[in-house]
C-alpha cells in the first residue's frame, strides 16, 4: 500500500473534531432551575448549626470570610469582612430553628464567651441556588451605664 492511500483512507474515515466536541453551553435541560435539577430541600436543624457555627467562626477571624460568600447576601458578608479586631472564641451551645413562612427559615443559639452567653439571631431564605443567610446578629448586653432608661407604661 502507498502511503498516498493511507492518507487518503484516514481523511475519508475520520469524523470531524467539532462533532465530537460538546458545546461549551449545557444544554437547557441541564441548567439550573429546571425540571431536572430537585429544589433545594428545607435546612434541618443540624445543618443551620454548622452554617452558624461557620458564620461565627468568620465572626470571630478563624475562618477566612470569603468561605462564607455563597452562604450570606452581600451585606451580611460586608457586616462580616469589615477590620477584625482580635475576639475571644464564641462557643454555640443551643440552637432553636423555625420556619415561619414556607422559604424562611429563623434561628436563634445561644452562645457563650468567657463564661457568659448570649443570642445569636439568624434568618435564611431560600433561593433558586440553595439557602442565604440574611441576617446574622450576635446580641450583646450593654453596659449598665449605657443602657437607656424607658419610662415606665402608664
Amino acid at each position: 500500500m502507498s502511503e498516498e492511500h493511507r492518507v487518503r483512507t484516514l481523511v475519508r474515515n475520520e469524523v470531524s473534531r467539532r462533532a465530537e466536541r460538546p458545546s461549551a453551553v449545557p444544554e437547557p435541560e441541564h441548567r439550573r432551575g429546571d425540571a431536572r435539577w430537585p429544589a433545594p430541600r428545607q435546612l434541618e436543624a443540624g445543618e443551620v448549626g454548622r452554617v452558624l457555627t461557620m458564620l461565627l467562626e468568620a465572626y470571630d477571624g478563624r475562618r477566612p470570610v470569603p468561605q462564607i460568600r455563597g452562604l450570606v447576601t452581600p451585606e451580611v458578608f460586608a457586616g462580616l469582612s469589615g477590620p477584625h479586631r482580635a475576639r475571644p472564641r464564641h462557643r454555640m451551645r443551643r440552637v432553636h430553628v423555625c420556619t415561619p413562612v414556607a422559604a424562611v427559615i429563623e434561628a436563634c443559639a445561644r452562645v457563650e464567651v468567657d463564661g457568659r452567653s448570649f443570642a445569636l439571631a439568624a434568618r435564611f431564605t431560600q433561593t433558586p441556588a440553595g439557602w442565604q443567610c440574611v441576617r446574622f446578629a450576635l446580641l450583646k448586653p450593654g453596659r449598665p451605664d449605657q443602657q437607656a432608661r424607658r419610662p415606665a407604661a402608664a
